[in-house]
């Protein structure tokens, strides 16, 4: 990847007591789209209308309430993202949240099959 495509991937960083937070799109639409491959389009297709409604109402705390709970379950293969959620995202700037929220959506929609 080139150096200037790599540039745009990584939307905010942020150092806080050494460690780097950033939102890197590509890594977590990479991530999301792993783990909702296997759910069905129905299910994909609530999840996304209740997640775009928050979206709309800038609604973080609902936003993030559905998502982990969305993953919070035990017999699916959620632990990667849920890891990566809770490292990265738990002192997001309200200014980037509609990118990552838009981005986390796209990231499902684009796991949709033609059943």
């Amino acid at each position: 990847m080139k150096e200037n495509e790599q540039k745009y991937l990584v939307y905010w960083k942020k150092s806080i007591g050494g460690e780097t937070l950033k939102l890197d799109l590509k890594d977590l639409k990479d991530k999301v789209s792993k783990v909702f491959q296997n759910e069905s389009n129905n299910y994909k297709q609530k999840l996304v209308y209740n997640l775009l409604e928050t979206v709309k109402n800038n609604d973080q705390k609902e936003f993030f309430y559905i998502i982990l709970k969305t993953i919070n379950k035990p017999k699916e293969d959620y632990k990667e993202l849920w890891e990566y959620l809770q490292k990265n995202f738990d002192i997001m700037p309200e200014n980037i949240f509609v990118n990552f929220a838009y981005t986390l959506i796209i990231s499902i929609m684009s796991t949709y099959t033609g059943e």
